[in-house]
């Protein structure tokens, strides 16, 4: 995020511009975009695989060995792009920290799911490892420090008489 702000002073000798330019930028949005677009994608290919023209949790497919449903899809889609925009600012660091927390609540109630949520979610209890370890990332992606880079600059030019 750019901020800046022009000061013009007029005075007899001359006019004076001063301007002030700061950025803000974290490590944690370049995680936060690569989390999303791995998420986000690996939800377009669960449900595009699985479809939504039937039940959500059946069939189910195999995406790098672990188990995706369509409703496991959708919502790795949602987790995708939400952290695709909580990439875009330094400022959406909260909306990264409460997406990864959605997603390690997520993982631990399919991680330690019974038979009956595996099979109504469509999901084994790897999938909710998975979900745990990438709420985890997001979720230190949404600590890392913000930098701040100012930059000023001041011109003087004389009043010609």
């Amino acid at each position: 995020m750019s901020v800046s702000q022009h000061d013009v002073v007029n005075t007899p000798g001359g006019t004076t511009r001063s301007t002030v330019a700061s950025r803000r930028f974290s490590p944690g949005q370049v995680l936060s975009g690569i989390l999303g677009i791995v998420v986000a994608l690996m939800g377009i290919v669960a449900v595009t695989r699985s479809g939504v023209d039937g039940s959500l949790n059946q069939p189910v497919s195999n995406i790098f060995g672990i188990t995706h449903s369509s409703y496991v899809g959708l919502f790795e889609l949602g987790a995708g792009l939400l952290l695709l925009v909580g990439a875009a600012s330094a400022a959406s660091r909260g909306l990264t920290g409460f997406v990864g927390g959605l997603m390690v609540i997520a993982g631990v109630v399919l991680a330690a799911g019974n038979l009956r949520i595996l099979l109504d979610v469509g999901a084994k209890q790897s999938t909710g490892w998975m979900l745990v370890v990438f709420g985890a990332i997001a979720i230190v992606a949404a600590m890392m420090p913000v930098f701040l880079r100012t930059e000023r600059r001041v011109d003087s030019t004389p009043n010609v008489v």
